[in-house]
């Protein structure tokens, strides 16, 4: 009779202990189960923000493009300028009579059938 006790008690044991079990199982699986959730939603948004850059890489490209274009046009604009007052120069000075053929070829960058023309029409005597 002890023996039978003792054997019940025994059992009661292993069963709480065995459901105690089960449930931590249960408790560990919907764990896992959110976790695995949780990691899809980020590799899902982490797919997102990879088209996202990609989008930005390309605007970045464009940017760059025109960028580069912009400083081109404005050096060739500038360099354009640049030219236009030298020769403005080169104007006021002949008509002034104030430069030789040879200072225009040098100091102007005019070829010298350029001056001669410059020079000619400015001091037409």
């Amino acid at each position: 009779m002890i023996v039978a006790l003792l054997s019940l008690l025994f059992a009661a044991r292993v069963s709480a202990k065995f459901k105690s079990s089960q449930a931590n199982v249960r408790w560990l699986q919907g764990q896992l189960e959110r976790i695995e959730n949780e990691q899809g939603s980020i590799e899902s948004a982490l797919a997102g923000l990879g088209r996202h850059m990609d989008g930005f890489d390309q605007k970045l490209v464009q940017l760059s493009k025109r960028i580069e274009h912009t400083e081109t046009r404005f050096a060739s604009l500038v360099a354009q300028d640049d030219g236009d007052r030298s020769f403005a120069h080169a104007l006021r000075l002949s008509a002034q009579g104030r430069v030789t053929m040879q200072e225009l070829v040098d100091d102007f960058g005019l070829s010298e059938s350029e001056a001669q023309l410059l020079l000619r029409i400015n001091n037409p005597s």
